[in-house]
């Protein structure tokens, strides 16, 4: 119990906790409650793209994850499928996730309250403000739409998050406790060592924790009965390792049979190759890296909160001269120390990488920033009740505001847009394998990448189905058979698929022909026209209109709509012709981008291609007429519109206001502002006023991007210096964020309404004759790279990129 202390004057002054018995069961509670019940209402219940239907499949048949393994993970996962009997292995394996996020932040809390007993605190409070800031903490945590993205779907990084949180935890507590307890210790080695089992990412805090147990006991070294547990403990937590060898040689189902040997088994567990392989950003880059985690740090707290961590931070250096010190705790200052050295170790780290699981990585540093953020509210709410005397009634409604503009913002922004309860894309993905090819006997070949291929595993492992090879042999591309190679060599026996579009192929010279969800491999010169295409009365001319596929006729403003047209060039031309697609005053004037240009069709070639168009957010439902006609681009010229039929359209309750864009890409993604500075010169997009420079100075650009609805793919982000012909001098293409945070990957994905600032840096040639060049940006896809058209503000396609003003380069 905590005892009342004066000064010379008879006011209470600040002291720190006493180690006594805690009544947090009650917060805990709430915790248990919240959490799981978001999580359980956004959760996915069917397969998902990518690597979590992988690790559902490995730990279902037991095999072997792609590096680094995932061992704890996987028998983790096996034991939750066996004893949760309940819903589809997919399902039970998304929610050992929401458990595991749960648990994280449970640990989170159980942080913040040992941190309090270090720290000062009134001498009677009003109520357990300890309790209090650490619901904060844990609820700032587990609701912040990073942990929350990766809460609802199967993915070992919120475990990794895990084992950050409760080392921090069982370093805290044993540090309240005075540092005497060894158990703490030995709880903390055991899980150190399975984190290491688990992924390598668990090691960057090693550095952190061993300082800060030579800070509180720098003779520990010295007890031998403290190291000696300490090693057997993470030894045992190391046997999880010995799950490879032993499995490798049974030969699993799936995975690797070479883990037997040391060679093999390091080649596995470190990653060797591909962690080898990753690009880093370097020094230059650090001021950039800094703006991009401050623009992800933004989607996940609201600034009340960042001001808590910072105040989190300072209040263990403040404590011994805000209150009398106490010889027989450990100094408040040393957890600082370790706080400040876990969160610099991941976010050197994390923050260097180019790569696109920065989102998944990223939640270690959301760990540390939401107990900084607790022990910061805790520090306030102490303070404000020492030496203000606040009541009750004051002191909780300090508190309450302070949980409306924390967790309370965090909850109503994001569970309106987090959910993955009605993600079925990849079952129905696997579904339309079997309902398209069964009993075709087409002897086809399906190529597909990782993310097609891994629903179809999961039917093959976990559901027992597999395509019959007379109908079609499912394949996977990968760097070792590429794309290319892979058409080359199953083309000769029989049809060739592929899962998405790959510009590739198309380069190389083959025609790709949509088919439903596939693409159809075909050669130059076919002239058939597919069956399950509309046809239509060919008009006359360059080109002509032969058949359509409007397949999705009830449609809700904002949504994308497939449109499949089959054209054919009765002669060859050297002329240049689009479609030009119009619903009823919109009009998508498409270009030659990303599709065949007709110079290239053969006379009397059937060219099947999509001609996809999003409809803006703000239509009014209604019906509307669709018709589509051809553009001559070469002669300026547009033939007679054909009719399609129509749509019926369902209007949005609250549409997205975007009238202040610069521009909108596919109704997708939209560019709110944008400016660029050299040196002392500063403009903003859209500018006219040549930005000056010199060869050899950097432009530092700064994107400001608004996700407007859910992208259907990833999305590249290019911004190049061009010249007055258009020829691109300095080019850079980018996963939005510098790799940090692509549009969609597996999961997270951008949520609409968010914002994200997007640095670049543009160095001038050292060579680049004097002269006016110009910035332009915009998106296309990562796969297909197709690039992503332009709307104005009316709906209309206005093109596919944004000039954002010129810059005049000087001798």
């Amino acid at each position: 119990m905590s005892h009342r202390r004066q000064d010379a004057g008879g006011q209470p002054v600040l002291q720190r906790q006493e180690p006594g018995k805690e009544a947090g069961w009650q917060p805990a509670l709430l915790l248990l409650l919240i959490l799981p019940v978001a999580y359980g209402l956004t959760l996915a219940r069917s397969v998902v793209f990518g690597d979590p239907t992988e690790y559902t499949f490995v730990a279902h048949v037991l095999g072997i994850a792609h590096p680094p393994g995932y061992a704890f993970y996987t028998l983790l996962g096996k034991l939750f499928q066996t004893l949760v009997p309940l819903g589809a292995v997919a399902a039970r394996m998304h929610l050992l996730s929401a458990v595991v996020a749960t648990v994280a932040a449970l640990f989170v809390y159980g942080t913040v309250r040992g941190a309090a007993r270090l720290l000062f605190a009134t001498a009677r409070p009003p109520f357990d403000v300890a309790a209090v800031a650490a619901v904060f903490a844990a609820l700032t945590f587990g609701l912040a739409a990073d942990v929350w993205q990766h809460a609802i779907h199967a993915n070992p990084h919120i475990v990794t998050a895990a084992f950050l949180a409760a080392n921090l935890c069982l370093l805290t507590r044993w540090a309240a406790g005075g540092g005497s307890d060894r158990r703490w210790l030995f709880a903390f080695s055991l899980s150190a060592g399975l984190g290491v089992t688990h992924h390598p990412l668990t090691v960057i805090s090693f550095p952190a924790y061993a300082v800060f147990i030579l800070l509180v006991r720098p003779g520990l070294w010295r007890d031998w009965r403290a190291v000696l547990g300490m090693v057997a403990c993470a030894a045992l937590g190391l046997l999880v390792w010995l799950y490879f060898p032993l499995r490798s040689a049974m030969s699993p189902p799936f995975g690797p049979a070479t883990m037997t040997t040391l060679g093999g088994f390091l080649d596995h567990v470190l990653a060797r190759g591909l962690s080898e392989s990753l690009p880093y950003f370097g020094l230059a880059d650090a001021p950039a890296r800094a703006v991009v985690f401050g623009s992800l740090l933004r989607l996940q707290f609201a600034l009340p909160v960042l001001f808590l961590a910072v105040l989190g931070l300072a209040w263990p250096l403040l404590a011994r001269r805000l209150g009398p010190a106490d010889s027989a705790a450990v100094p408040p200052w040393k957890l600082s120390v370790l706080y400040a050295l876990a969160f610099a170790a991941n976010y050197a780290f994390v923050m260097s990488l180019r790569a696109q699981d920065i989102m998944a990585y990223l939640l270690g540093l959301l760990v540390i920033v939401s107990v900084l953020a607790g022990v910061g509210l805790y520090g306030l709410l102490a303070l404000t009740a020492a030496r203000w005397r606040l009541a009750r009634l004051p002191l909780a409604l300090l508190a309450a505001a302070l949980f409306l503009l924390g967790p309370g913002l965090q909850l109503a922004r994001n569970a309106p847009a987090i959910s993955l309860r009605h993600e079925t894309a990849a079952a129905d993905y696997a579904n339309v394998v079997f309902d398209r090819f069964t009993g075709t006997a087409e002897g086809a070949t399906l190529l597909n990448d990782w993310e097609h291929m891994t629903p179809l595993w999961y039917a093959q492992f976990v559901e027992q189905r597999w395509p019959d090879a007379a109908d079609v042999r499912p394949v996977l591309v990968s760097t070792a058979r590429p794309w290319l190679a892979s058409v080359f060599d199953t083309l000769p026996g029989g049809p060739v698929y592929l899962s998405n579009y790959r510009r590739e192929i198309v380069d190389a010279g083959f025609r790709l022909r949509p088919d439903g969800p596939f693409y159809r491999v075909v050669e130059p010169g076919e002239m058939s026209l597919p069956p399950d295409l509309t046809p239509l009365a060919g008009a006359g001319g360059a080109a002509e209109l032969m058949a359509y596929d409007l397949p999705q006729r009830d449609v809700t403003a904002g949504d994308f709509v497939p449109l499949t047209l089959a054209l054919r060039a009765p002669a060859a031309t050297t002329d240049y012709v689009a479609p030009v697609v119009r619903v009823g005053e919109l009009t998508f004037p498409f270009t030659t981008d990303s599709h065949l240009i007709s110079p290239q069709w053969l006379p009397g070639e059937v060219i099947v291609e999509r001609f996809d168009f999003a409809l803006p957010h703000d239509l009014p439902g209604g019906v509307y007429p669709v018709a589509v006609a051809l553009r001559n681009l070469s002669t300026d010229t547009t033939g007679p519109e054909v009719a399609l039929g129509e749509l019926t359209v369902t209007g949005q309750e609250a549409p997205l206001d975007y009238s202040r864009l610069l521009a909108n890409f596919r109704q997708r993604v939209g560019l709110a502002a944008a400016t660029a500075r050299v040196g002392g010169q500063r403009r903003s997009a859209v500018w006219t006023e040549p930005l000056p420079a010199r060869p050899g100075d950097t432009v530092h650009l700064r994107l400001h991007w608004q996700s407007l609805a859910p992208a259907e793919e990833s999305y590249t982000v290019f911004v190049h210096l061009i010249d007055a012909a258009n020829r691109p001098l300095v080019a850079l293409d980018y996963t939005p964020l510098g790799g940090s945070a692509p549009t969609h990957l597996w999961i997270p994905k951008w949520l609409p309404g968010q914002r994200l600032t997007d640095p670049y840096r543009l160095v001038l040639p050292d060579n680049l004759p004097p002269g006016e060049y110009y910035i332009e940006v915009g998106l296309y896809e990562m796969v297909g790279q197709r690039r992503l058209h332009m709307a104005d503000a009316a709906g209309n396609l206005i093109g596919d990129r944004l000039i954002l003003g010129p810059v005049q380069v000087l001798e």
